[in-house]
């Protein structure tokens, strides 16, 4: 008896687990690999098929992200593989349910050897308005679309004025994101208006400030470019129409000359103690040249010769104590003296425009002469320079300046070329000196 009543616990028994397996969920997936990732990146579509609960994770995030990261039912999770060009690269996704993990594997080719990558970075534009009412202030989302395009124009190396040397084709793309950074979906794609309360704003004092409500404002450096557009205040009497902080470089045989050295080859918000940014004055970001006349508050020329700083550029003139260096550390960007150059033509060219309207009276501010050899008098169409210049173009070594840091610095979106690939960042607020650079109008 006692015999027979074990054999019937133990059927027992077997029937509670086997009613307990099949009321799991069933679980499946599109798919369990993606192996032919083009080494420009790709967003990839997974769908999740249960009634249940699950998680997703990527155990690569420094080039493979997941949104979203969990769930209940049915859903489609977009897996984001960065651009690769380092080495060839698997990855994995790990999906969690019914108690199981099933992994996703991701294969991804680098850039071959000789191919340069195109780099599509992420712009976010933080609109701070104190009246909602004030076009100046709220800017309008369609204007930064049109901006942003324009600036793209430049990048690519499209060119407006006639003469000159051919522009560089800098292979970059800035788009608007469609998405914040937990994969919602923005009202507006790339910009987030933000109520401020105090305008207008000091833009050297944002731009300096620990203040946590400023730094709380950036989206992750090390994905997205962040650009502040408000209303900028009067300084002595002047007017600032973009400032830009230069970003950093790695110390060793990588380090760029003229930028500030790092130890790391990674960093994340939490190491800067100031708001790592551009900023532009959005009181002329309605402005345009149109067509036959000159305006030195143009916002396409503005925002593209600000992100040329972000990217590692510095002014094509003059800078620091010695009027006469080359101080922007490109050869084929010719120095020029930019104190006498301000003093005399260029005040005479500007004055004559400004009576008479006529472009044939500027055209002698545009010329510009070589401080390391007075016999070349040359015209100026560089992004770089400001007061009267063509500003539509890049040289050969800026774009190299450019590239090398879009593939070395960190806190600048897309692919690195450093040693290794899980690089971490180190803990704490680093003792970074803050450089910026600023841009007037005349």
């Amino acid at each position: 008896m006692k015999t027979k009543f074990t054999y019937l616990m133990a059927a027992f028994l077997c029937l509670i687990l086997a009613s307990c397996s099949t009321n799991e969920p069933p679980f499946t997936l599109s798919q369990n690999s993606f192996t032919d990732v083009p080494p420009e990146g790709k967003s990839l579509s997974l769908d999740i098929h249960t009634s249940g609960e699950w998680t997703a994770t990527s155990l690569n995030k420094d080039w493979c992200s997941v949104t979203p990261s969990k769930g209940t039912g049915d859903a489609t999770i977009q897996i984001e593989v960065m651009g690769n060009i380092s080495n060839d690269r698997t990855g994995t996704v790990a999906i969690y349910c019914n108690g199981t993990q099933t992994n996703i594997d991701i294969v991804q080719k680098a850039v071959p050897a000789g191919q340069e990558l195109t780099y599509r970075i992420p712009v976010i534009f933080h609109v701070l308005y104190k009246d909602k009412s004030d076009p100046l202030q709220y800017i309008d989302t369609r204007l930064i679309q049109q901006v942003l395009a324009n600036v793209n124009q430049y990048y690519d190396g499209h060119t407006i004025a006639a003469g000159g040397d051919a522009g560089q084709d800098i292979n970059l793309d800035f788009y608007l994101p469609e998405t914040d950074e937990a994969g919602n979906q923005l009202d507006t794609p790339g910009v987030e208006y933000i109520s401020w309360n105090e305008m207008p704003i000091d833009c050297e004092s944002f731009m300096e400030s620990s203040n946590s409500k400023i730094l709380n404002l950036l989206w992750d450096m090390n994905k997205y470019i962040n650009v502040m557009l408000y209303n900028f205040a009067e300084v002595d009497g002047g007017t600032i129409l973009g400032i830009s902080h230069l970003p950093l470089s790695v110390q060793g045989q990588n380090y760029l000359e003229g930028l500030t050295a790092v130890e790391y080859d990674r960093l994340e918000n939490s190491n800067l103690n100031y708001p790592h940014c551009v900023s532009i004055n959005s009181l002329y970001f309605n402005q345009y040249t149109p067509e036959g006349q000159y305006n030195s508050a143009d916002a396409n020329v503005t925002l593209a010769h600000e992100l040329g700083h972000y990217l590692g550029l510095h002014h094509a003139f003059n800078e620091g104590d010695d009027p006469n260096a080359d101080s922007d550390y490109c050869t084929d960007t010719k120095p020029y003296n930019r104190s006498i150059y301000q003093n005399t033509t260029m005040v005479e060219a500007y004055r004559a425009y400004m009576e008479s309207k006529n472009m044939e009276d500027l055209l002698p501010g545009f010329l510009r002469v070589n401080s390391l050899d007075p016999d070349d008098v040359f015209t100026s169409y560089n992004l770089m320079d400001y007061e009267i210049s063509y500003a539509d173009r890049f040289t050969p070594n800026q774009r190299e300046r450019m590239r090398h840091v879009l593939e070395y610095s960190p806190l600048i979106p897309g692919p690195k070329r450093t040693a290794s690939t899980r690089s971490v960042a180190p803990q704490g607020v680093l003792d970074i000196p803050i450089i910026y650079k600023v841009c007037y109008k005349h």
